[in-house]
């Protein structure tokens, strides 16, 4: 296996199940993203669309091992011909605590930018709802900035 473009750990007070349901649940997507965006399942793939109705992201389900190991596509549809990349999910329960690795390879560019930024919110939007239930979007409207002057 390739070493990723970009990796984070985190560690979150829930159960396996509880965060494998928040990974995989299409309903489970709105209150964590840190767009606000909600999700909606076709077959084995995630349709991420904006609150305005705008789809941004695709991703599909290519490796399926329940509660340990979700990878999937990532498919930007944010700009045009977005090169998709691919983002494996670990899930190592640690008492009380499940331990979240993502890893993100195939970037198309250097992932210290806009891809850091919002995997650092993703996960913490994701570990804020799943300890305390509360939704949590963390914004990130600057990006759409940064890429309509780019």
């Amino acid at each position: 296996m390739t070493k990723p473009d970009f990796m984070m750990q985190t560690y979150i007070r829930c159960s396996q199940d509880a965060l494998w349901d928040a990974l995989t649940n299409a309903d489970a997507v709105q209150h964590y993203d840190f767009l606000e965006q909600t999700a909606e399942r076709r077959g084995d793939t995630l349709v991420y669309r904006t609150p305005d109705g705008t789809e941004t992201l695709h991703t599909k389900e290519m490796v399926v091992e329940p509660k340990t190991r979700l990878v999937t596509s990532f498919e930007p549809k944010w700009e045009p011909d977005a090169k998709t990349s691919e983002v494996t999910y670990l899930i190592e329960p640690q008492g009380d605590y499940c331990c979240l690795t993502v890893e993100h390879r195939g970037l198309a560019h250097d992932p210290s930018g806009g891809t850091a930024d919002g995997w650092v919110r993703s996960l913490a939007g994701l570990k804020t709802w799943l300890e305390t239930g509360t939704p949590t979007h963390f914004g990130g409207d600057h990006l759409w900035d940064e890429h309509e002057e780019a």
